[in-house]
């Protein structure tokens, strides 16, 4: 049994306030038989939590409970945050026995991706993943979408002289759709063809997912088409093809992205890939799988965080890729005792018979246990190092006055088993 406690306001809701005078907000009270703090890898007792509309108020053992409240009893529970799913992909969805991820790229519409996101969306929801960062493959921009019915999601420049971003607030009366916070990448910025061998006589049949750009000029457009869209995370493949982009393009492209504030994730499967990105500034490194000791001690000084997604044993084999474990578990066992900054992610973008979305999202654990890497720093990858690779770290991943009520429920506790977030 684990436990969701959905007590968050979207960002349409909140706004609310300035504009009416505001009623009373409901208080509710968490009382936690233990509650743990993954940043100090520590467990309180009997704390109670008080939450007032989306906000914790204030967090202490017995505290006193006012009379109106409504209380959450997990006195046999732990209480914990919100995980997070730093490689997602809610918009996407196939079926390898009925097709293969080149045949959907083009055979299934953006309107069905969109639904797809909504069933997974919520999965990811129940399996505990309060915030996921998705990063990419929804076709014409379904993840946006999906994010905007959500909670309202930051779209378009703002006008000259005004701080924030304009919002595209509900307007069909609702309050939206059951799922995490959701961070989207839009189409994926990648060197001519995408992620697949094209054809001379369909040479565009990759550009449903993705933007191809090879000159400064298509690298610049893309940055800004995607930005337009609502993109608040900025993906680009370097390196699945013998052509791949260097490290002046690469910095070309952070430089870009900073300017509107956001931040990029780089896939990168080569040693030589990765070490382009991470001198060209990136903030996270997708998979790596053959990074180099050398290169993951370059990551860890410039601050570049792997997001490794490592899948376990059980899928690579059948996904028919049961040779990549080994390599795939070596890397990690490196990145861990070299000591580079990890925040966890799946990368899953296939239906498996028995799982939902969110329960496969949850199964890279078994890899982290399988190399060895202590509870306490998995769990930190599934909150606090991906809390501040998301740049939220002032607000998720813990549990403090101030900080959204993103908070799960588990049987055990995780920091001794961490199986219990399953």
């Amino acid at each position: 049994m684990k436990i969701h406690v959905s007590l968050r306001l979207s960002w349409a809701l909140a706004l609310v306030p300035l504009f009416l005078a505001p009623a009373a907000a409901q208080v509710t009270a968490i009382k936690a038989g233990k509650l743990v703090e993954p940043s100090t890898a520590t467990t309180l007792l009997n704390q109670v939590i008080l939450v007032e509309g989306a906000r914790i108020q204030t967090v202490g053992e017995n505290l006193s409970i006012p009379p109106n409240a409504t209380i959450i009893d997990l006195s046999e529970l732990t209480v914990l945050p919100g995980l997070f799913e730093s490689h997602t992909h809610l918009a996407g969805s196939y079926d390898p026995e009925t097709t293969n991820l080149k045949a959907y790229n083009v055979d299934v519409s953006t309107a069905e991706r969109a639904i797809q996101g909504v069933i997974n969306a919520r999965s990811m929801l129940e399996a505990g993943f309060t915030t996921v960062r998705d990063l990419g493959n929804a076709g014409n921009y379904a993840d946006a979408a999906l994010a905007r019915f959500i909670g309202a999601l930051p779209v378009g420049p703002t006008r000259a002289g005004e701080s924030g971003f304009f919002t595209r607030p509900f307007s069909w009366g609702g309050d939206g759709i059951d799922g995490p916070t959701t961070f989207i990448s839009g189409k994926i910025i990648a060197p001519f063809g995408g992620q697949f061998r094209v054809t001379a006589e369909h040479p565009d049949v990759g550009r449903q997912d993705y933007l191809y750009a090879d000159t400064r000029e298509e690298m610049r457009k893309a940055i800004r088409e995607n930005l337009h869209y609502g993109a608040t995370w900025i993906k680009i493949v370097v390196d699945d093809y013998r052509y791949i982009y260097s490290t002046d393009d690469i910095q070309f492209m952070v430089e870009e992205a900073a300017a509107a504030g956001v931040k990029i994730a780089a896939h990168c499967v080569t040693d030589r890939g990765a070490r382009n990105a991470i001198e060209a500034g990136v903030a996270s490194i997708e998979h790596g799988y053959e990074m180099s000791d050398e290169t993951l001690e370059l990551a860890k000084r410039r601050g570049v965080v792997l997001v490794g997604t490592e899948l376990p044993k059980s899928l690579q084999t059948l996904y028919g890729r049961g040779d990549r474990y080994a390599p795939i578990l070596d890397r990690l066992k490196r990145a861990h005792r070299i000591g580079v900054e990890m925040a966890f992610g799946a990368d899953i973008l296939r239906e498996t018979p028995g799982f939902t979305r969110g329960q496969l999202c949850l199964t890279p654990i078994d890899t982290w246990v399988d190399a060895g890497i202590p509870a306490k720093d998995i769990l930190r990858a599934m909150t606090t190092n991906a809390a501040r690779l998301l740049d939220v770290d002032d607000e998720r991943g813990a549990i403090r006055a101030g900080m959204a009520a993103d908070l799960i429920a588990t049987p055990a506790n995780p920091l001794h088993d961490i199986q219990t977030l399953k």
